[in-house]
């Protein structure tokens, strides 16, 4: 009888190890590191200052910077299979994905983009960053 305790408490410890390192590796990766936090800030400066010159690069940059973000908390596929399962990060999960169509527009029906179309896209973006805790 002594061996089935022996045995027992192995397997219990070996399944709490395995439960407790899967746990561990799906969360740890959440929120923002100071050198990605560093990172988002200065490509926001860049996109920002872009804007005027190249409005709809801009808008794609913002898009490829929020996915970056959602990488980064540790979420994967593209970027609308990210906001679907990240969807409780975002205050305006609507304008987060306006933006979003807006920049798949941009790049797959080279539309022309208006300045007030673009400058609210890149609040929502801005809006979406600040949500994951970029204090842009």
């Amino acid at each position: 009888m002594n061996w089935f305790l022996i045995a027992s408490l192995v397997f219990f410890l070996v399944c709490f190890g395995a439960v407790f390192f899967y746990f561990w590796r799906k969360f740890r990766g959440r929120g923002l590191r100071p050198d990605q936090l560093q990172y988002i800030k200065a490509h926001w400066i860049r996109i920002i200052d872009s804007f005027d010159m190249h409005s709809s690069q801009a808008v794609m940059d913002a898009d490829k910077l929020l996915d970056y973000a959602l990488k980064c908390y540790g979420y994967e596929g593209h970027l609308g299979e990210k906001l679907k399962v990240a969807k409780g990060h975002f205050s305006d999960l609507s304008g987060v994905w306006s933006a979003h169509k807006l920049r798949n527009t941009l790049a797959h029906e080279f539309k022309q983009l208006a300045k007030d179309e673009g400058r609210a896209a890149l609040r929502q973006f801005k809006q979406a960053l600040n949500d994951l805790g970029a204090k842009l």
